[in-house]
């Protein structure tokens, strides 16, 4: 039998190629991707909120954020079936948010699925409005970003703010590359992540190839690749930027400061540690500091017993209740062990106070989330009460405007969340520290008699999800008169520890990582001290330079785990830091662009934004046309 050939026909081949050139196939001029089936637009979103999730803390792949938003932009854009791609656009961003916020779920279930469906709506007008822009061919490289930080800024604000998972949040770690926050906020960061994003989505959703006019059949060429030199130069630009600000020489140094972090966890319907023996444990722990040189002792937020505000313990103790005198007590041993420490103690605690204008009988007492100053007196100092609470867990609103409303939203707060009133001030603190010279790390001086080195600092104290608000920050920071050289938060992440697993949530690191950015923002170092943790010190680059962990040396646990941590720069053989200690706090005397003008760079961003959307709401979107182009 004869064997059958194989090989090619080349005249065939010549005359198939010379057919394909008068008439090509239309698919190779088709104006966008589609995508006709319904499970690909589904996969595409789904694989959208993996890959934004890994980018973010505690997996860290922070290369990921560059690419997270591309499947879903191509889904949106791809996809025959509006409403199918607005659909699953939007449950994408359910998806993320139920996921990521996870921790919410065992405190308050009603609110945790309110959250994640209100904030997933923010994907839904992203979508709504990428999708009208992709169909007029605008460039999605300047659209995604300036409709997403928009919106970013937007929930700043709305229902008080909820600032988590910003996209910036993904490079907290890339030092060079966040530094641009001193000029535009951490917005400017997450501006750059979008616009990775939508150079890429414009070259995965764009013809590979298109006619060139004036050439019939077999001219090709490539399409704008506007978007890719740009992120290149934007790129070059904001590292280069990083690079200089990271190696100027603008510190000098601050005050030693001591940390105490120790795990209660709160959780409804159990009962909490008594306490006396939450404020002992902080006692026994600030016993490290002895003799070693302290200049301020922080403890977390709600660390001391209520009560402990001159207006309950300074009066006559003969007039006082049983409850009062108990709090004159407990004062009483801080402000002993900020004399026996040498050095003053920034605590947190509930301060009690009357009304002066109660609604009835119960409402005779207000409640303020403080930030306390014992400075080797019985009675507590200075006072910062929280002017930003948290709503519907701390405060429900509408008690003055709105009273019946008020006691309806009330319900729906669990009874043992103590309902607090904000703060009407800001406060800035001074730390006096006196050395003697001649001997380095030396105590603090209780006179200023000996010879010494006197240097002051003013700090200011963010309490819990304050900080986590750059405008709030900003405005603590600058405050008249020169800028306050140290940002302390204290706070108490206690509520986000599932002690019926076991389970230190992710909460905690998605808390510490922002306040990398406010470190930037204004140039400040930044201490945090939490119960359960994360405890940490930040430098003014954003640099997360020292933790408090668990001491035993097989786990990398920052929470749930009780210890000290002094920042005095003590080192064994000048490799590495003495165990329970940290880098030397460094001050810095750069004032920002973001410290006069604040989110002024968000501000232009969501006017161009509002002004982008007006543009697509009067005209009709345009529809690609299926036909092939000639």
């Amino acid at each position: 039998m004869a064997s059958r050939r194989h090989a090619l026909n080349p005249s065939k081949v010549k005359a198939d190629l010379g057919a394909l050139e008068t008439n090509p196939p239309p698919e190779i001029f088709q104006q966008r991707l589609e995508l006709r089936r319904r499970m690909s637009v589904v996969v595409f979103n789904l694989l959208s909120a993996v890959l934004l999730t890994a980018s973010f803390v505690p997996f860290d792949c922070w290369y990921l954020a560059y690419v997270a938003m591309v499947p879903w932009g191509m889904a949106l854009a791809g996809a025959t079936a509006r409403r199918w791609a607005l659909l699953w656009a939007w449950l994408a961003g359910v998806l993320f948010w139920a996921v990521n916020l996870y921790w919410l779920w065992w405190i308050t279930l009603v609110g945790y699925f309110a959250l994640f469906i209100y904030l997933s709506a923010y994907w839904l007008v992203a979508a709504l409005v990428l999708r009208a822009a992709m169909r007029r061919n605008w460039p999605i490289w300047i659209v995604l970003p300036v409709v997403w930080v928009s919106l970013e800024y937007l929930r700043a604000y709305v229902l008080s703010g909820f600032t988590w998972f910003y996209l910036a949040h993904t490079q907290y770690s890339r030092t060079w590359l966040i530094q641009i926050a001193d000029l535009t906020g951490e917005y400017g960061v997450s501006f750059f992540v979008a616009m990775v994003n939508g150079a890429i989505i414009d070259l995965m959703i764009s013809p590979l190839f298109a006619r060139t006019k004036g050439q019939k059949g077999a001219g090709l060429r490539k399409l704008n690749f506007a978007g890719i030199p740009a992120v290149a130069v934007v790129a070059a630009a904001l590292l280069g930027y990083g690079w200089w600000r990271v190696s100027q020489k603008t510190t000098s140094p601050g005050p030693v400061i001591g940390i105490v972090q120790q795990a209660y966890p709160i959780a409804l319907g159990k009962k909490s540690e008594a306490e006396d023996r939450i404020l002992q444990s902080h006692l026994d722990a600030s016993e490290a500091f002895y003799g070693k040189g302290c200049d301020l002792v922080i403890w977390p937020e709600t660390m001391l017993p209520p009560g402990l505000n001159v207006e309950v313990v300074g009066g006559d103790p003969a007039n006082m209740s049983e409850g009062a005198l108990q709090a004159r007590e407990y004062a009483q041993q801080v402000a002993q062990m900020s004399w026996r420490l040498q050095c003053p103690i920034l605590a947190g605690g509930l301060t009690i106070h009357l009304n002066p204008d109660p609604l009835d009988e119960n409402d005779r007492i207000l409640v303020k989330n403080s930030a306390l100053w014992f400075d080797r007196t019985w009675k507590a100092g200075p006072v910062y009460s929280k002017v930003h609470p948290v709503p519907f867990s701390e405060y429900v609103p509408l008690k003055r405007s709105c009273l019946w409303l008020h006691r309806v939203l009330r319900w729906f707060v669990p009874e043992e969340m103590t309902q607090l009133e904000p703060g009407d001030r800001l406060v800035v603190f001074e730390l006096a520290a006196h050395r003697d010279a001649g001997r380095p790390g030396a105590t603090w001086a209780a006179t200023a008699t000996a010879p010494e080195a006197k240097r002051k600092w003013t700090l200011v104290t963010p309490i819990c999800y304050e900080g986590i608000f750059a405008r709030l920050c900003r405005q603590m920071i600058n405050q008249d008169g020169p800028k306050a050289d140290i940002l302390v938060n204290l706070s108490n992440d206690g509520w986000f520890y599932w002690q019926w697993a076991r389970h230190r949530s992710l909460e905690y690191p998605q808390h510490l990582v922002q306040y990398c950015f406010r470190a930037v923002e204004n140039r400040v170092p930044v201490v945090r001290a939490v119960n359960t943790g994360i405890s940490a010190s930040i430098d003014s680059n954003g640099r997360i330079v020292a933790e408090v962990r668990d001491p035993q040396k097989k786990t990398r646990h920052r929470a749930m785990v009780a210890g000290a941590l002094l920042l005095d720069g003590a080192m064994k053989d000048g490799a590495e830091f003495l165990p329970g200690h940290g880098p030397k706090l460094l001050v810095d005397n750069r004032i920002t662009l973001y410290s006069r003008v604040g989110d002024a760079f968000a501000m232009l961003d969501s006017a161009a934004a509002i002004v982008l959307t007006v543009m697509l709401a009067r005209k009709r979107g345009h529809r690609p046309d299926k036909r092939t182009s000639r």
